[in-house]
């Protein structure tokens, strides 16, 4: 699916992220040889100056390339770029100078190629060559390998974490500090300017996705004298500031009311929006407020994890996201509807199959659903509305609770660790029945319309 962006990029360039990457496809007669039908390079930075910059000599580069797989010379470490060149040769300098198996003579030999190699480049490429060698690149340079490294987090929680360091990136870009530069004393300036004025769950969410960055960056060699424990970043402590309580500090995101429930379900689906939106929209609703299931959970559903009259959830935010759910007698028609006619590894919100993040999508469009129909609660102070599709799955809690429920059965149904203070005689350890979950889930009913005889 094509995907349109808000202002055209120059030729050859693409955005990942924040980062520029090089991307050229190659003749017809050349992709046999380089077993790719596109060259890419990721050109490390975030500024497009020095980004067409590099692509200029890549173009080049490549250009020579191509030539020389046509008559047959081409040598495949070719296909690296200065930059990379220079990271092999840190990487190996690194590993020759460390450890109980450092091996002077071979350190010497692996210096001397390496100065070689950088006095044999001219320009733009031995200032990529050189600033690879020492470590000095812009601060998310190895941010796509890192993402790769928690892949199997819940995607909310990478959006974060890649979205903390990417804002430490930009603030390093400002002060055109690069990563070899990044000390102690940085990261306190950082903390203080940008950390300590958040929430306090934000400032510690932020300060521990850093952590984690500068814990691979040990870990792979690409930052040297600092550990695995988060470097610069390992000490650094969040100043909590007391301020003046005012009103609606203590306001937090709440479930919906039965009128909100009943506007969003039955209220004609707003003229300015996609009518296609509209089954996702009210059947992905309708499926958290009789289930309590999360947005992410509910888009990402294969037809064969729908069975046995469960959503038989395999993965998850937590460990005890991991779960069966009894589907609601209300939601078997939703079921029937979208299972029939798929094969089991089908979506049964198959509209999203080829989104990028299709329970964000999912959150994204329902925000501009519910804002339309009126359906909003911002307070002064706050970024978020404190109704949100999660505002669905505290509804379910709620109604489950006051009809009588106990807060482990519903834990269990909606995928909560359990709170050990409050676990009374293992309760929630020995397990909860297949019939309390069923219990709890049936009790929840959805309000009747208004105009309902």
């Amino acid at each position: 699916m094509a995907r349109k962006t808000a202002k055209a990029l120059p030729r050859l360039l693409r955005l990942k992220g924040q980062t520029f990457w090089f991307a050229r496809d190659l003749p017809a007669d050349c992709r046999p040889i380089f077993g790719k039908k596109t060259w890419l390079t990721n050109l490390g930075t975030a500024d497009i100056k020095i980004a067409v910059q590099r692509r200029d000599t890549l173009e080049a580069e490549t250009t020579q390339a191509f030539a020389a797989m046509r008559a047959g010379t081409w040598n495949p470490s070719e296909a690296l770029s200065p930059a990379a060149r220079g990271e092999l040769y840190r990487e190996t300098l690194l590993a020759l100078s460390s450890g109980s198996e450092a091996d002077p003579d071979a350190l010497e030999l692996a210096v001397y190629a390496a100065e070689s190699e950088r006095d044999a480049y001219r320009g733009p490429q031995k200032g990529a060559f050189g600033d690879a060698l020492k470590g000095s690149v812009e601060v998310d340079r190895h941010i796509d390998a890192y993402l790769i490294t928690i892949a199997k987090l819940a995607p909310a929680t990478i959006r974060g974490m890649k979205g903390h360091i990417l804002q430490f990136a930009r603030w390093a870009s400002e002060k055109k500090l690069r990563l070899d530069a990044v000390s102690r004393r940085i990261a306190g300036q950082y903390v203080t300017a940008v950390i300590d004025p958040m929430h306090p769950k934000t400032a510690a969410a932020h300060l521990g996705s850093l952590r984690a960055y500068w814990g691979f960056l040990h870990r792979r060699g690409h930052i040297v004298g600092a550990d695995a424990k988060g470097g610069p970043w390992a000490d650094q402590q969040i100043e909590v500031k007391g301020k003046r309580v005012e009103r609606g500090d203590k306001d937090e995101a709440r479930p919906f009311t039965v009128d909100e429930v009943r506007t969003l379900l039955y209220s004609p689906f707003p003229p300015r929006m996609a009518a296609e939106f509209a089954p996702q929209l009210i059947d992905a609703l309708t499926i958290s407020l009789l289930s309590g299931m999360r947005q992410e959970e509910i888009a990402t559903l294969w037809v064969e994890e729908v069975r046995d009259g469960v959503f038989d959830i395999q993965q998850g935010k937590t460990t005890a996201a991991a779960r069966p759910v009894p589907i609601h007698p209300s939601l078997l028609e939703i079921v029937k509807r979208r299972t029939e006619g798929k094969g089991p590894k089908d979506w049964l919100f198959h509209e999203l199959t080829e989104e990028r993040d299709a329970g964000d999508i999912l959150g994204k469009r329902f925000r501009r659903y519910r804002v339309a129909l009126g359906v909003d609660d911002m307070r002064e102070g706050k970024r978020r509305s404190l109704v949100t599709f999660h505002s669905a799955r505290h509804w379910f809690a709620y109604n489950a609770s006051i009809s009588g429920q106990h807060e482990n059965t519903i834990g269990s149904v909606i995928g909560h660790r359990p709170d050990k203070k409050k676990i009374t005689f293992g309760v929630y350890i020995k397990g909860i029945s297949e019939e309390q979950r069923q219990a709890c889930v049936e009790v929840v009913q959805l309000p009747a319309r208004i105009n309902a005889a």
